[in-house]
């Protein structure tokens, strides 16, 4: 399972990470916040670059505009 939030300060800056992963993500992805959840699933849905990411690292910043992104 995974979830997609926003940034509500640049709301071109995506998160993919687990729902549970939140308190544990270091202090220079949380500053970039706050942040509002947009969506979810199951990571087998997630490209496999983000799926990696997610594997290594417990999280993944997409930095592009909404249009140019899609987790899928």
């Amino acid at each position: 399972m995974f979830a997609i939030l926003r940034s509500t300060t640049s709301k071109q800056v995506q998160l993919i990470t687990q729902p549970w992963r939140l308190r544990e993500l270091p202090p220079n992805v949380l500053k970039r916040g706050p942040w509002k959840i947009i969506g979810g699933g199951e990571k087998a849905r997630l490209r496999l670059h983000y799926r990696r990411a997610l594997a290594r690292e417990g999280y993944c910043v997409v930095d592009v505009k909404a249009p140019l992104y899609s987790p899928g």
